[in-house]
């Protein structure tokens, strides 16, 4: 899988990941109003899942679903969270992967050939899942039987109660304080649809938060996209990565995130590796900026300091392949050593505090908002920088930047 916090200066998704020799539980967690409500439904999940197994049917699900939807609620947090996820089973010899799929909200499980086909699903856009938008039918009905309302102002965006253009989910405790009893009836609910399928081992499942789907990137093309990547390496980290920067491409302006399940699974002894793709440092000046480098790079588990380092180190990787460097090489190289080398070698104590001490001396720019987009937009434009193995990987600009971080998981 991999995430990327897009134009968005901090990063609110969370996943979860369960394998097991006999099956595996895979979720994506897109959280809103903060990240507190993705992180603690993530984390609870599998706890249950690692301590009980696998859930036995439909109406368990259901059951922990409402139940940590409660545990969430009584800790008062106001933030929310989407919940999408599939539990996959191994097939006996010859026979078919069986899939549990389980949704709340609106992202998504998609299905795949390796020809680059979509299985169509029955659900939004071709996928095996509905999203749960306040707009449906079915779900204007429910919210208003549970003594909500539907918001839709100048042909805009949908909202429940005027607020949340999602209606189901964790949390959002401000819009489950009318309907009941059951935690089911309330505008806002976790209760989550299901839905059940098969196929072949030669298939691959994604599951996306919206980020991926909110542009101009449909299901279709997702797939395609991912069947290329996995024809010319069968690298799903790879196909992961390419999903998140092409949805940006395609105009997506939230978190992105998505995962990549190959369902004939792993010969590869279970393990997880993190990788952190550190994006241009030009803007780090700009406040917004520095704090989304800041957030993925607490997310990949290393310090502002080490990120930097590792952009240091590829841009003098970079340095010894380019003949004539373009402006933007330069410029961000210069900003690191104008004041003199980098000490200590790579990966070293003394390299991290030398950038310790060069973050503290970095000037702060003023920058509006304009100017911000602006500068996300240049860069997006001119393909995220320069350089690198695969055409480069820089910045975004203001409120966001492309560093992203990738997992592995066999």
């Amino acid at each position: 899988m991999a995430e990327l916090n897009g134009w968005r200066n901090s990063m609110e998704d969370a996943h979860l990941v369960v394998i097991n020799e006999d099956y595996g539980i895979f979720g994506v967690f897109d959280g809103h109003g903060g990240g507190a409500c993705s992180k603690f439904a993530a984390t609870r999940l599998k706890e249950e899942f690692e301590k009980h197994g696998k859930p036995k049917d439909d109406a368990t699900v259901k059951q922990l679903f409402l139940s940590i939807d409660q545990e969430f609620l009584d800790t008062n947090e106001e933030s929310g969270t989407t919940a999408t996820m599939c539990v996959a089973h191994k097939p006996a010899a010859g026979g078919k992967v069986n899939l549990q799929v389980i949704n709340a909200g609106d992202s998504r499980v998609l299905l795949g050939r390796r020809d680059g086909t979509i299985v169509p699903g029955g659900g939004t856009d071709n996928g095996l899942t509905r999203d749960h938008k306040p707009e449906d039918p079915a779900e204007k009905e429910r919210i208003e039987r549970c003594g909500g309302h539907v918001e839709c102002p100048d042909g805009g965006v949908a909202r429940v109660n005027g607020n949340l253009s999602v209606c189901r989910g964790f949390g959002d405790k401000s819009e489950k304080q009318t309907g009941g009893p059951g935690l089911e009836d309330h505008p806002v609910t976790a209760d989550p649809e299901f839905g059940h399928f098969e196929c072949d081992e030669s298939d691959f499942l994604l599951l996306v938060c919206d980020g991926v789907s909110e542009g101009e990137f449909p299901n279709a093309d997702v797939i395609k996209l991912v069947a290329e990547r996995l024809a010319t390496d069968n690298d799903p980290v790879a196909a992961a990565k390419a999903v998140c920067h092409k949805a940006v491409e395609m105009n997506s302006k939230d978190n992105i995130t998505c995962m990549v399940v190959l369902c004939a699974g792993s010969s590869d002894t279970p393990g997880k590796t993190v990788d952190f793709e550190p994006g241009s440092i030009s803007k780090l000046g700009h406040k917004a900026f520095n704090e989304a480098y800041c957030a993925m790079a607490e997310r990949a588990g290393i310090s502002m300091a080490e990120a930097v380092a590792k952009r240091y180190e590829e841009l003098e990787a970079q340095k010894q392949s380019l003949e004539d460097p373009p402006e933007d090489w330069k410029k961000e190289y210069a900003m690191i050593t104008d004041g003199g080398m980098p000490e200590g070698e790579a990966g070293s104590e003394e390299r991290v505090a030398w950038f310790e001490k060069w973050l503290r001396n970095i000037p702060q720019e003023e920058s509006g908002i304009g100017s911000q987009q602006d500068a996300i937009f240049e860069f997006l434009v001119r393909g995220g920088g320069l350089g690198g193995k695969a055409g480069g990987k820089g910045g975004y600009g203001g409120t966001g930047s492309d560093e992203g971080r990738a997992e592995h998981e066999p």
